[in-house]
C-alpha cells in the first residue's frame, strides 16, 4: 500500500489565510448590514411611535381645545378662541369661533413635535339677548323721530317718553317705560288740533319678521295719536290713556290704563379701559384730539381719507370731524369726549366690535350750507349722553345697519335709516350686559386634519 503524503508550501499557506480573511470578511460585512438593517428598522419603528406619540398628544390638545372654547361659550357667547394659544395642563392649544348666524364653528388645532392636528365642532346657540341687545334704538331718556326719510326697522325702547312725528316711521314695537318728566307720548304731526297737509307719524309691522306681527306700543304715560296719516297698526296699551284724535288711526286695540308693572333698562357700561390699552400697544392711542386730526389730516389724499384697518382711541377733547374728503374706516372709533361727524362717512367693523363710541354726545349732523355727503355704518353707534342724528337731502342718506344706543336722549331728524341687525347687536364686545345661553345644539364634529 502506497501512503500519499501531503505536503504544505508556503504558497498553498498563503492561498488558505486569504481565502479565511476573504470569509472572514464577507462574513463581518454580511453581519454590518444586518446590523445597520436592524437599527433602521428600530429607529423608524421609533420614529414611527415618536410621531404617533406626538400625533395622538397634537390630537388630544386640538379636541381639549375644543371642548375648552365650548365651556367658555357657554359664560360668554361674545368668545372669540385663543388663535395666540391657550395654556391647559397638558399643553397649548389654539382656537378660533367663526359665526354665520345662529351657528359657531369651533376649530382647534395644535402642532406638536412637527405633527399638526385640527378638529373642528359646528353647533347652533340659541340664547337670550339682554335686553338691550334687542334693541334697534335704545335710549335711557326721551326719544324723538321726526321725517322725511326717517325709518327704524326694529325694536325702540325709551325709560322716558316719545314723540314720533311728521312722515316718520318706526317698523317693530316701541316702548316707554315713563321714567321722566313729559308724561305724553306722540303719535302725530307735529300740529296741535291736526294738519290736513301733513303726514303723521306711524308705528307699524316689521316687514322682515314674518312669523310675527309688530307695530305695538307699549307705554307707562298717556299716548296720544293725532292728526291726518298718523297710525298705530297694532295695539296701543298705556297706563295712563290712550287718545285716538284729529284723524289718527289705531288699527288693533285701544287699552289704558293697563295696569302693567314698569322697569326700566339700565344703561350698559361701556369698557373704555380695555381698549384704551389695546390701542396703545397697537400704536393708534391718541392722547388729545389735536394729535387725532392732524392724524386724519394725513391720510387725505385729495380723493379720501381712509384709516387703515384698526381701532382708535381718543382720549380727551372733542373731535369734530368737517367736510373733505371721505371717510372710510374698517374698524372701531372710540372718543371719550364728544363725538361730530359732518362729513361723507363709510365704516365697517370687525371681530365683534361696535362702530363709533362717544363718552359724551355724539352727533351725525349736515354742517353749513352745502351738502354733507351720505354716511353708512355698519355696527353699533353707543353714546353715553345723546345722539343726534340729521341729513337733510336724501342724498345724503344716513344708514346703520346694527343698532343705536344712548345714555341719554336720542334726537332723529331726517332721512335716517336705523335697521337692527341682531347678529351685530347680540354679538357686540365691550358692553357689560350679559346674555344667557339657552340651548346648544351640535350640528357635527370632525377631523379636519
Amino acid at each position: 500500500m502506497k501512503i500519499s503524503k501531503q505536503v504544505f508550501t508556503k504558497d498553498s499557506l498563503n492561498q488558505k489565510g486569504a481565502a479565511s480573511l476573504l470569509v472572514a470578511t464577507l462574513l463581518s460585512i454580511i453581519f454590518t448590514i444586518l446590523c445597520i438593517s436592524l437599527a433602521k428598522t428600530n429607529l423608524i419603528k421609533f420614529r414611527s411611535l415618536e410621531i404617533l406619540k406626538h400625533s395622538r398628544k397634537s390630537y388630544y390638545l386640538a379636541e381639549s381645545g375644543v371642548e375648552d372654547t365650548m365651556i367658555r361659550l357657554r359664560e360668554d357667547i361674545t368668545y372669540t378662541g385663543k388663535p395666540f394659544g391657550q395654556e391647559t395642563p397638558i399643553g397649548k392649544y389654539y382656537s378660533n369661533v367663526t359665526r354665520i348666524g345662529d351657528v359657531i364653528y369651533i376649530n382647534a388645532w395644535r402642532d406638536y413635535g412637527k405633527t399638526y392636528r385640527e378638529v373642528e365642532l359646528s353647533v347652533t346657540m340659541l340664547y337670550e339677548l339682554a335686553p338691550i341687545a334687542t334693541k334697534a334704538t335704545y335710549m335711557s331718556d326721551t326719544f324723538s323721530i321726526k321725517g322725511p326719510n326717517s325709518r327704524i326697522r326694529g325694536d325702540v325702547w325709551t325709560n322716558d317718553d316719545f314723540v314720533v312725528e311728521e312722515y316718520s316711521i318706526i317698523e317693530g314695537n316701541l316702548s316707554a317705560a315713563g321714567k321722566g318728566s313729559q308724561a305724553v307720548n306722540w303719535v302725530w304731526d307735529g300740529v296741535v288740533g291736526g294738519s290736513p297737509t301733513k303726514e303723521g307719524g306711524k308705528v307699524i309691522d316689521n316687514p322682515e319678521t314674518e312669523d310675527v306681527i309688530e307695530g305695538n306700543i307699549t307705554a307707562f304715560d298717556t299716548v296720544k295719536v293725532s292728526g291726518s296719516g298718523s297710525y298705530v297698526q297694532g295695539n296701543v296699551i298705556s297706563n295712563r290713556g290712550v287718545e285716538e284724535i284729529y284723524g289718527g288711526i289705531i288699527g288693533g286695540s285701544s287699552i289704558p290704563n293697563a295696569g302693567l308693572t314698569w322697569e326700566d333698562i339700565p344703561v350698559p357700561n361701556f369698557d373704555f379701559k380695555n381698549y384704551k390699552q389695546e390701542a396703545i400697544a397697537k400704536g393708534t392711542y391718541f392722547s388729545n384730539q389735536n394729535q387725532f386730526s392732524s392724524y386724519l389730516a394725513s391720510l387725505d389724499n385729495g380723493i379720501e381719507r381712509r384709516f387703515p384697518d384698526n381701532l382708535y382711541y381718543v382720549a380727551s377733547g372733542a373731535v369734530k370731524i368737517y367736510k373733505g374728503s371721505p371717510v372710510y374706516l374698517n374698524g372701531l372709533l372710540i372718543v371719550e369726549d364728544n363725538l361730530d361727524i359732518y362729513c361723507e362717512w363709510h365704516q365697517d367693523v370687525a371681530r365683534n366690535l361696535p362702530a363709533l363710541i362717544a363718552g359724551k354726545d355724539l352727533k351725525i349732523l349736515r354742517y353749513g350750507g352745502s351738502p354733507s355727503g351720505p354716511v353708512e355704518i355698519t355696527g353699533i353707534v353707543y353714546s353715553g349722553k345723546k345722539i343726534e342724528l340729521y341729513r337733510e337731502d336724501p342724498s345724503e342718506n344716513i344708514f346703520i345697519d346694527g343698532a343705536v344706543w344712548a345714555g341719554d336722549d336720542i334726537f332723529i331728524s331726517g332721512n335716517t335709516f336705523i335697521k337692527y341687525n341682531r347678529d351685530i347687536a347680540a354679538n357686540v364686545t365691550g358692553f357689560d350686559f350679559v346674555t344667557g345661553v339657552t340651548k346648544i345644539s351640535k350640528n357635527y364634529w370632525r377631523e379636519v386634519y
